[in-house]
Formats: C-alpha cells, sequence, structure tokens
C-alpha cells in the first residue's frame, strides 16, 4: 500500500515512516501540507494520514482541496484537537476515520492495514 504522511511533527513523521515502510508499505512523509494536491498527484497514495494544526495550510483546507480536486481515496486524520466539532469537521470534509494524538502506532497501523482489506 501507498502511504503519504502528512505532519509537521518529525518524530511523528519519521515514527510512522519507519513503522509502516518495516510493514512493507511504501511510505512517503511531508511535513506540511501547502503542496498536498501536487504530492498526491506524483505519489499516487491509496491512504492519507494526515494532521491538523500545521504550518501554512490546514489539514482541513488540504481535505477540501484534496476532495473539490477529486481525490477519493481514504484519509485519516491525526490530530490533538479532540473536541467534537473537529471531528464533525473533518468527517464532513470526507475524512473516514479520526484519531486523537497521542495514539498507540499499532492502533494507527491496524487502521491504515484494515482499509486495504475493505
Amino acid at each position: 500500500m501507498r502511504i503519504l504522511v502528512v505532519d509537521d511533527e518529525i518524530a511523528i513523521g519519521k515514527l510512522l515512516e519507519t513503522a509502516l515502510k518495516n510493514r512493507g508499505h511504501e511510505v512517503l512523509w511531508i511535513d506540511n501540507a501547502d503542496d498536498i494536491l501536487s504530492v498526491t498527484e506524483s505519489f499516487s497514495p491509496d491512504v492519507i494520514l494526515l494532521d491538523i494544526n500545521m504550518p501554512g495550510k490546514s489539514g482541513f483546507d488540504a481535505l477540501k482541496e484534496l476532495r473539490e480536486a477529486g481525490f477519493h481515496k481514504p484519509v485519516i486524520i491525526m490530530s490533538v484537537l479532540s473536541q467534537d466539532f473537529n471531528i464533525d469537521k473533518a468527517y464532513s470534509l470526507g475524512a473516514v476515520d479520526y484519531v486523537i494524538k497521542p495514539f498507540s502506532l499499532n492502533y494507527l497501523i491496524n487502521k491504515v492495514e484494515r482499509l486495504s482489506e475493505g
């Protein structure tokens, strides 16, 4: 599976990149969402793991932009924002799941890998 990780936290980005590669996935990690459309076009991910709070374009704006551009593959939001209105907003913009940070690495990897089973 091709997975795009979009998170400005270096520790999380590198951890997810390494862990997912160790599970046999092709992974690209970027630390901002400003160029998400061009990166998505060139990398063609099967799933995107997307943070909300980042410098530049927010994850919400990136998700909206992706959906408006016709990208319909799964996007899982990863965020410290745990309020219902943020979760509701993510789902209304087309996220398939919302994982609150801090999260268990195995929990998130299992969610990602279950997407390929469905």
